[in-house]
């Protein structure tokens, strides 16, 4: 099996219908790993509808272990049955039908290429409101540089090739900014990265979410990452480092206010 998309799962019952559905009209061959994470709320409606189905895999956990494990646990499982690339798509974010179809026509025209994503609509999930479109760096240089400042990729867009995992191992435990380090290391590796200009996602911005209610541990889990990736002559270090320390100062919605803003001032 060449592609194979993974998302773990807790109690997100308001979408994981819509998540699944998005990637069941995946046009190329794929296998689907849904790891729940010991929910009180299962998904009950995708594995009746899906479950029969050869490219479903549903994995419980028997109890609450985190999201780290539980992607670790649905990579290694597509790795075991030879996936060659390897999908993040979390169980709130919708991808859209270009997103796979796209992704993999340039990770094999690129045998180099080991990570690649896309930009993405960052939209209210209660009032379904486009706040803002995200779009990151899309050359390999760029991404390099820019990552020292602040995350080149929208996580649930990402796309990785198997081989990254062989390379710098797995997403690791007890980080809150879990997508920041894992793609940290990847790119410390020296692999080459790029993101498609193309929208690929719609990502649900939810109040409760783990980037809201805990951005101060998260921003201090990414200063944690800069520290230890810094380049001690590299302007693009400290500017990230320096950021990231005036992030963790200002309101805690502050810049989703201000990219709704400059989204609102850009459309018109």
């Amino acid at each position: 099996m060449t592609l194979a998309i993974v998302t773990t799962y807790y109690n997100e019952v308001e979408t994981i219908d819509e998540v699944v559905a998005a990637i069941a009209k995946t046009s190329s061959p794929f296998a689907f790993y849904l790891v729940d994470d010991c929910s009180s709320k299962p998904p009950k409606t995708v594995i009746e509808r899906y479950g029969k189905e050869d490219w479903f895999h549903y994995l419980r956990n028997d109890e609450n272990k985190g999201p780290v494990f539980g992607l670790n646990r649905g990579i290694k499982a597509a790795l075991a049955n030879g996936a060659e690339f390897i999908a993040i798509n979390d169980s709130d974010d919708i991808s859209y039908e270009n997103r796979f179809t796209e992704q993999l026509i340039a990770l094999k025209s690129d045998p180099s290429l080991m990570i690649i994503g896309g930009a993405a609509d960052f939209t209210d999930q209660e009032t379904g409101q486009l706040l803002w479109n995200t779009q990151h760096p899309s050359d390999n240089e760029t991404i390099h540089r820019q990552n020292k400042i602040n995350s080149t990729f929208v996580h649930s867009t990402v796309t990785y090739r198997a081989e990254v995992f062989e390379k710098v191992g797995f997403y690791r435990e007890g980080v809150y900014a879990l997508d920041y380090e894992m793609i940290s290391r990847v790119l410390a590796h020296g692999c080459k990265a790029a993101n498609l200009p193309e929208t690929v996602l719609k990502y649900n911005v939810r109040e409760n979410s783990m980037s809201v209610s805990k951005r101060r541990t998260q921003i201090a889990s990414r200063l944690a990452v800069q520290l230890k990736h810094i380049k001690v002559f590299n302007l693009w270090s400290w500017w990230g480092i320096c950021r990231s320390i005036l992030a963790y100062l200002a309101p805690n919605k502050a810049a989703s206010n201000l990219k709704a803003a400059l989204h609102q001032r850009k459309t018109t």
